[in-house]
């Protein structure tokens, strides 16, 4: 008899070693998919800014003490801000019976005609102020507009969102703080 001795691995070892791998890849994203059920977010103290809106008038982030508050920070004559500026308004309205307040902060000269106009017109149920230098830095500068910050009733930022943020990513956070 003429035979061939085995130099490769048996079928059992290479069974074994696909199995393991398999195995691995199915831990793995077990762990993502449960892991992010149950990430946690870390919330850090919301700037204390106070705006001036007019002569002696002002407000404040301890005005919305108690509150969930959204602040936008927008350019009036750029589609996705107004876009996002539309977004607020109808989850504004959606959620009028809770405590959800909206600030609408537009890159824009005080008293221009752009800003004014738009809110009348689209019949923004919110204030559009215009942000001075100070609130940016505080918020920590723009790189893009708009962004967009989540704060919850306890005035910490829980998310910060460059760019246009969707109705169901903001209902997702609204949800959490609504049940803190």
């Amino acid at each position: 008899m003429n035979t061939k001795p085995n130099t490769g691995p048996s079928r059992l070892t290479v069974s074994l070693a696909v199995g393991c791998v398999v195995l691995l890849v199915v831990i793995v994203l077990l762990s993502r998919a449960f892991g992010a059920a149950a990430e946690t977010r870390t919330a850090t103290p919301a700037p204390s800014f106070s705006l001036k809106i007019g002569r002696e008038k002002f407000v404040k982030l301890g005005d919305f003490k108690g509150k969930a508050l959204i602040i936008c920070f927008f350019a009036m004559g750029d589609k996705p801000s107004q876009k996002e500026a539309l977004i607020l308004n109808d989850l504004l309205k959606e959620y009028s019976e809770t405590n959800l307040a909206v600030l609408g902060l537009a890159l824009e000269r005080p008293g221009t005609p752009a800003m004014k106009t738009f809110a009348e017109e689209q019949g923004l149920s919110y204030p559009l102020y215009p942000p001075d230098y100070d609130i940016i830095q505080a918020f920590g500068g723009l790189t893009a507009i708009p962004t967009l910050f989540v704060i919850d009733k306890n005035q910490n930022i829980i998310q910060k969102y460059v760019g246009i943020t969707e109705t169901n990513v903001l209902e997702a956070d609204l949800k959490a703080i609504f049940k803190q």
